[in-house]
This record gives structure tokens, sequence and C-alpha cells, in this order.
């Protein structure tokens, strides 16, 4: 069963404080590398978390994850279109380049979720994708 609850929580948490960031990149605050860090962090484990529930998301639960997850997608584009306007050091852009990736990561992710779970899929194909994590993990 998919834990659509703790997804959810999580979703929120990562959209705030990605919300949070842009705010100060755009207010001219700066972002400090720390702040960005944690957030690539969570943004790793959201995806884990999503990840790992592939296989058990349903239309009620994407029903429910969908919308936020599409406001954090929108966030992060955000966010990631503001750090790109402005001049930062290495350190600094090299985790910005790790939140563009995180970006791609969530947003392949949630478009996997809409092609192969919940959308009209035959039985073969989701029975073939739920073989396949059971021997991914496995390994």
């Amino acid at each position: 069963m998919c834990q659509t609850a703790l997804i959810s929580k999580s979703i929120a948490k990562v959209s705030t404080r990605s919300f949070e960031r842009n705010l100060e990149a755009v207010s001219g605050v700066g972002i400090s590398h720390y702040k960005l860090v944690r957030l690539n962090n969570a943004l790793d484990r959201l995806y884990e978390m999503v990840y790992e529930q592939f296989n058990e998301i349903t239309l009620d639960d994407y029903r429910i994850i969908e919308p936020q997850l599409m406001l954090l997608l929108n966030t992060l584009k955000g966010l990631c279109n503001t750090l790109r306007k402005i001049p930062m050091p290495g350190k600094l852009s090299l985790e910005a380049a790790a939140l563009g990736r995180n970006y791609s990561a969530l947003y392949e992710l949630n478009s996997d979720i809409k092609n192969f779970r919940v959308k009209n899929v035959s039985p073969e194909l989701s029975n073939a994708l739920k073989k396949a994590s059971a021997a991914m993990k496995r390994l």
C-alpha cells in the first residue's frame, strides 16, 4: 500500500523549503550553500521515497499527490531559473546544478507515474513492472 500521507507531508516540507530559498534569492539576500545542500538532500530523500512506492501508487493516491507534486515542480523550476540569473561562487554553482538534476529527476518520475501507473496501462505491463521492481530489489 502506498504511503500517501508520508509522501504528501514530505512534498509539503520540501515545497516550503524550496519556496523560501527562492524568496531569499529573489530578494537579494542571497542563498547560503548550506541551505541549498539541505534542499538537495531533502529532494533526494523525497525522490527515493516516491521511487520506492512507484509500484504501489494508485490513481486515488496520485490524485492526492499530483497537485502537491506539480506545485513543488513549479517552485523548483522557478528557483532553478532564479539561480541561473545570479552570479554564484564555485560550491554554490555546483549545488545549483545538482538542484537542476533533482528537478529533472522528479519531473521524470512524475511523468513515469502518469504514463505507467495511473494511465490505462495493460495488466501485462503493470505485472512486468512489478516483477522487474522485485528483481531489482533482490540485487
